[in-house]
């Protein structure tokens, strides 16, 4: 697997793309999830992260995020607890005509 880092701890370190690769998911969807959980985490609806940070390397260009296999594993576990499809959870991130339900 080509651009694949090592930790000080010599684990193998993921960037974005390549873990949303392993995920068989495009890197969109996954910068999706993260900005859903920040945007839940803004409003006070979640007090904690559910997905892992990673390690996010402050002194390269653009702060790139990197993943480790083990947090590839938690982000697959969250890929299949989600409700698949544009009107699913992330919807309103990935979904253009997407309308909020109104409460009746």
């Amino acid at each position: 697997m080509k651009g694949v880092l090592k930790c000080m701890s010599n684990e193998k370190m993921f960037k974005f793309d390549e873990a949303a690769a392993e995920l068989n998911i495009s890197r969109y969807t996954l910068r999706v999830w993260y900005t859903w959980e920040n945007k839940l985490l803004k409003e006070g609806s979640i007090t904690e992260r559910y997905l892992p940070e990673g390690y996010i390397a402050k002194n390269e260009r653009g702060t790139p995020r990197y993943f480790t296999k083990k947090d590839i594993e938690k982000l697959r576990k969250h890929k299949e607890s989600i409700v698949i499809g544009r009107n699913g959870i992330y919807g309103k991130f990935s979904n253009p005509n997407h309308k909020e339900k109104e409460a009746k």
